[in-house]
């Protein structure tokens, strides 16, 4: 498939931007490098790499937007990017992904082992995003807030209220975590 074939949903005022592109796009594929259209602009202009699984990274070189995501695949057959933030739908029908989806169709698979039938829900608060509900999942002995897609250490108990959140609890006793103050409010 040529560059010009994989166009869909674009702005048409990047058009003559895109079209200029396209021996530098085709160079790309002709080095393996593997093109997706860009959550931004909907041109397939975008570069993408893989990180810790489920983790991808694109790169669009028409519109320069970088994107962390989760590659999705909607009901409706649309391979759509999930940031956590911006890109929570499909990008053709719409329909938004939970918590739940990103997981199962993400969780790691062990060699002879059978995915689990079951949804055990986030395991802790993530201190970046700081969402009042538990984001934070295990993918294959790595730690993701499916809240703003920033990986982590495993997470810890506050010693004072014993939430389970990422980041630094080491003086949560004295000075607590997000959703405390620590023991500082018992004098």
């Amino acid at each position: 498939m040529s560059v010009l074939d994989a166009c869909s949903r674009t702005d048409p005022a990047l058009k003559s931007q895109f079209d200029a592109l396209t021996s530098e796009l085709q160079a790309h594929l002709d080095h393996g490098a593997k093109l997706i259209d860009c959550p931004q602009c909907g041109y397939h202009a975008a570069v993408e790499e893989q990180g810790f699984a489920p983790i991808y990274f694109s790169h669009c070189l028409l519109c320069r937007t970088r994107v962390r995501f989760v590659r999705m695949l909607c009901q409706c057959g649309t391979v759509s990017a999930y940031d956590g933030a911006k890109y929570q739908h499909c990008i053709s029908c719409s329909h938004p992904f939970t918590y739940t989806e990103v997981v199962k169709q993400n969780e790691p698979k062990v060699c002879g082992e059978e995915p689990a039938d079951h949804y055990e829900g986030a395991q802790a608060l993530c201190h970046i995003c700081c969402k009042s509900h538990d984001t934070v999942f295990e993918f294959d002995e790595q730690w993701l807030c499916l809240g703003c897609l920033e990986e982590h250490r495993p997470p810890g108990r506050c010693e004072t209220c014993e939430t389970v959140q990422t980041g630094d609890l080491e003086d949560s006793f004295e000075k607590g975590c997000m959703l405390c103050a620590g023991r500082i409010t018992w004098d």
